[in-house]
């Protein structure tokens, strides 16, 4: 690229990176103007579009990043479940707690961060995305619907399963009155429903 080092390329593109998740986790997309990522790395506004098209393909450089460290991460969880249902079960906590505990997941989900992307995001960008969040998760996903016992058999079907879920906290907001109690409990009876549920008896 003109005008750049290999090393500041690589040195800017994950600036823009780590700029980006802490301003989309703190204000949302709407809010995250593209000079206050440029700013923080130190480049010209409009040096951004030499590492990224949109802001919103940065968003989902951003997701896609998220998706490798999660994919890691249950992949030490999963190698301590005893078997397959307590894989699903180990899984299921590690997601909801992951969408629960994580801004960029709160604000992508429960502040609908996801819409944007949807409207403003190329269409191969959006593919290439969704392309990569199934191959990180795929070889769970084999491993679970090639058992006999699982009802699901196509690995697309369980990860697309995953993303519905994900719409599930945004519900948690509408039950205050119910109290952190009641929803941990209901949150227990649903991850348990959910994994017996794609067992055969």
């Amino acid at each position: 690229m003109k005008g750049f080092s290999d090393r500041e390329r690589d040195r800017i593109r994950e600036g823009l990176i780590e700029a980006g998740r802490e301003q989309f986790s703190a204000f949302g997309h709407d809010r995250t103007r593209i000079s206050d990522l440029t700013d923080e790395v130190g480049i010209a506004t409009s040096t951004f579009y030499q590492f990224f098209d949109s802001k919103e393909s940065l968003y989902l450089e951003i997701l896609n990043h998220e998706q490798s460290r999660m994919a890691d991460e249950l992949e030490g969880i999963l190698e301590d479940a005893p078997d397959l249902h307590a894989e699903v079960l180990a899984a299921f906590d590690y997601f909801f707690e992951e969408l629960e505990t994580n801004p960029l997941y709160y604000r992508l989900i429960v502040e609908d961060d996801i819409r944007p992307l949807h409207l403003e995001a190329s269409e191969a960008g959006l593919e290439a995305h969704y392309d990569e969040q199934l191959r990180m998760f795929k070889p769970h996903a084999e491993r679970w619907t090639d058992a006999d016992a699982f009802r699901i058999d196509d690995p697309a079907e369980l990860v697309g399963l995953f993303r519905l879920l994900a719409f599930t906290v945004v519900a948690k907001d509408t039950f205050e009155d119910v109290g952190q109690e009641g929803l941990d409990d209901a949150h227990e009876a649903l991850v348990a429903s959910l994994a017996d549920g794609l067992f055969a008896e």
